[in-house]
């Protein structure tokens, strides 16, 4: 039988054959039309055909133009056709349908030299012009039966009743599958020569021609060879059709082309700044749907900035890859790296994890974000859904309210051992030191962080008006009411801490967190335009206050180890650490930046001894808010209206006099200044509190 079927054919017989199918179908008419009734119910409605719409992937731009990524079902940008070179356009035509200008949308010439052609000898040429192909590219399979072209006959000649042949050779080029993933002709231009098709010379332009008929087989990636032998095909047949010289095509022929690396060209993993984009998603998806997001070419500006995010990336892998090492973990990211490359990827990731958020004081935008060291291994994001015990990070919003109720900054508070009784239990607390100090000033209790005499403040005023000012600054976790909260229990993320730690920096004023910036449809329609929500969560003055103490926690507290980590501008934060060092914290500011930074182990597990929130999350911050504080150049902290400013006694915390050995100059919330003047005398020694520097 296969030897019967290879033989050619007399042309005179096939030609008679022909003549008689011919005739055949004249008096199978009436049948015919009952079946082309059948099959026309299965195909898209009129106004499907006159909303032509094929799908386009969504971009996602970062704050500089930067693209971040896309999303997308079909790898697809639209361009109009005044923007693909006429010589792309002319060689498609030449070599898939050169009638396509004549032809209603079934070229019957030609399929009767194809039926000749196929009858007469071996060779299988197609039939199918442009517009067919179009009719199945956008609403048919690529099955070969009758019924399907008879389909696509049909839908070919409706399409050509509604649409202009340069709106049909507009879609078809832009619908096309050229390998890769890439669907249309800028696609392609951009995954193969890593340009856009209007900068596109000749030589390029009809090698993407050529490689429609067998994308793979084509792919300049794989088989440049014979990409090139298929472009010079192209070429004879645009001589043919006459819209070349030979010796233009020469020309062309004789150039070569450089493709970009194909390994640079690979599907899109989780890649720079992941849980960032991954957090961008799932806002568009639940504003707009999966089907407008992947399908319908949304325009989308984010907040990220590139150059900030990549010095966040940076340290907080480098650093938590240093501790590993110096603590010997059993295992660690590089191991966890390993196992996967072999197949033998752990269930748990169990190797130290760190997440990294920075926000734009004024504005809310979110800069940067890391929500742990590796999206592939954990989609997780520490930054934005994982609760962890806040620790001493949360120790300002406990002085903020002591301000509140009348403390100063060089109010005297006892570092001296005692016990609560709950209702519940006893509770003790302790200090990180292990021993007391007696008295210290509120300003050193915090920029320290010594645990007792911030214990002891429940005493004084309670839960209710520092939970207050914890709503107020944007928390909305649900606390615990209990006195540990004063000493950080309970849970909470790092985005609400960095939200809080921007208010105190932005003269009170919290700002509601961002991502994006901008959403346009693919035809440049706004759909969302950013506005800035913001309200006074606490008084200016407070603010500053909060402010010029944790700047001495950074300057001369827990926090002074920056100075050598890469941070010298001007600043303010806090250190924060919780019990057997299962959560180690930072979070600090400058006048227009807010970063935190959070490491630990997915489970509550212990970092080991001195994992404090000073070794093992300052360092990171200081790598990258030094570099920007670097880049933006050194801001003061305005002082605003009202703070007053005296020279006080640290012993006694009153006026000072010329007797105190142990002064310094301190601010006021205005009316909270000191009255009394210092009744005490100098003791001979130089005055000063022992410093404890273990910090949390």
């Amino acid at each position: 039988m296969k030897r019967f079927l290879d033989l050619a054919i007399p042309r005179r017989l096939a030609v008679g054959l022909l003549w008689a199918l011919a005739a055949t179908v004249v008096l199978a008419l009436p049948g015919s039309l009952i079946a082309l009734d059948r099959l026309s119910r299965d195909l898209p409605s009129l106004g499907a055909l006159q909303a032509i719409e094929p799908s386009v992937k969504t971009i996602i731009f970062a704050a500089n133009g930067d693209t971040l990524r896309e999303f997308y079902t079909e790898n697809r940008t639209l361009v109009p056709l005044n923007r693909i070179p006429p010589v792309l356009q002319n060689a498609v035509i030449a070599t898939e349908d050169r009638r396509f200008r004549q032809h209603y949308g079934l070229d019957m010439r030609r399929l009767v030299q194809v039926v000749l052609i196929n009858l007469t000898s071996s060779h299988s040429p197609g039939a199918s012009t442009l517009t067919q192909q179009l009719a199945r590219n956008l609403f048919l399979t690529q099955e070969k039966t009758v019924s399907r072209k008879l389909k696509e006959m049909i839908l070919a000649l409706q399409i050509e009743r509604i649409y202009t042949k340069d709106e049909i050779l507009a879609m078809y080029l832009n619908q096309i599958y050229l390998g890769k993933g890439a669907y249309g002709v800028q696609a392609a231009a951009h995954t193969f020569f890593g340009k856009d098709i209007w900068d596109l010379g000749p030589p390029a332009c009809t090698m993407i021609a050529g490689m429609i008929q067998m994308p793979e087989h084509y792919s300049p990636f794989k088989h440049l060879d014979a990409a090139y032998r298929r472009r010079g095909i192209v070429l004879e047949s645009m001589i043919k059709g006459g819209y070349l010289s030979r010796p233009e095509a020469e020309a062309i022929g004789t150039t070569d082309v450089q493709p970009v690396d194909g390994s640079l060209a690979s599907d899109q993993d989780a890649g720079f700044a992941a849980f960032f984009i991954e957090e961008v998603r799932k806002q568009l998806e639940q504003d707009y749907g999966a089907d407008k997001l992947y399908r319908e070419g949304l325009r989308v500006w984010t907040t990220l900035q590139p150059s900030y995010q990549i010095w966040m990336e940076e340290a907080l892998e480098n650093h938590l890859a240093t501790e590993e090492k110096a603590r010997d973990y059993p295992m660690t990211r590089a191991i966890y790296d390993s196992l996967a490359a072999t197949g033998q990827r752990p269930e748990k990731v169990d190797y130290l994890q760190g997440a990294a958020l920075l926000e734009d004081v004024r504005t809310g935008a979110i800069l940067g974000m890391a929500g742990g060291r590796s999206f592939n291994d954990s989609r997780w994001n520490m930054a934005t859904q994982a609760l962890r015990q806040p620790g001493s990070i949360f120790k300002p919003f406990v002085y903020l309210t002591a301000l509140q109720q009348g403390y100063t900054p060089c109010s005297i508070l006892m570092d001296t051992p005692f016990v609560l009784d709950t209702g519940v239990s006893l509770w003790r607390p302790r200090n990180f030191s292990g021993h007391f100090q007696g008295p210290v000033t509120l300003r050193y209790a915090l920029s320290h962080s010594i645990n007792t005499p911030t214990a002891k403040l429940y005493q004084d005023f309670g839960l209710a008006p520092m939970l207050e000012n914890v709503k107020r600054l944007g928390f909305t976790t649900d606390l615990p009411r209990v006195p540990a909260l004063f000493l950080g229990a309970g849970e909470v993320t790092l985005k609400e801490v960095v939200g809080a730690y921007s208010a105190f920096a932005n003269h009170g004023v919290y700002v509601d967190q961002h991502l994006i910036e901008r959403v346009e449809s693919a035809t440049g329609d706004i759909l969302f335009q950013n506005q800035i929500h913001q309200r006074e969560a606490i008084d200016p003055g407070e603010a500053y206050m909060m402010t010029d103490l944790l700047h001495t926690t950074l300057d001369e507290g827990t926090g002074k180890g920056a100075k050598w980590r890469g941070f010298t501008k001007t600043g303010a934060g806090k250190t924060g650490t919780t019990n057997e060092s299962t959560n180690a914290w930072f979070c600090g500011f400058t006048p227009s930046f807010c970063g935190g930074v959070w490491v630990g182990f997915d489970q509550d597990l212990p970092m080991g001894r001195g994992a404090t929130g000073a070794r093992m999350a300052l360092p990171i911050w200081a790598g990258f808010m030094g570099k920007i504080a670097d880049e933006k150049g050194d801001e003061p902290f305005v002082r605003p209206p009202g703070i007053a400013v005296k020279m006080v006694c640290l012993r006694s915390g009153k006026l000072a006099t010329s007797q105190c050995d142990s002064t310094a100059e301190e601010v006021f919330l205005p009316g909270h200044e000191p009255r009394e003047v210092c009744n005490l005398r100098g003791t001979g020694d130089n005055g000063n509190p022992v410093f404890d520097t273990d910090g949390f």
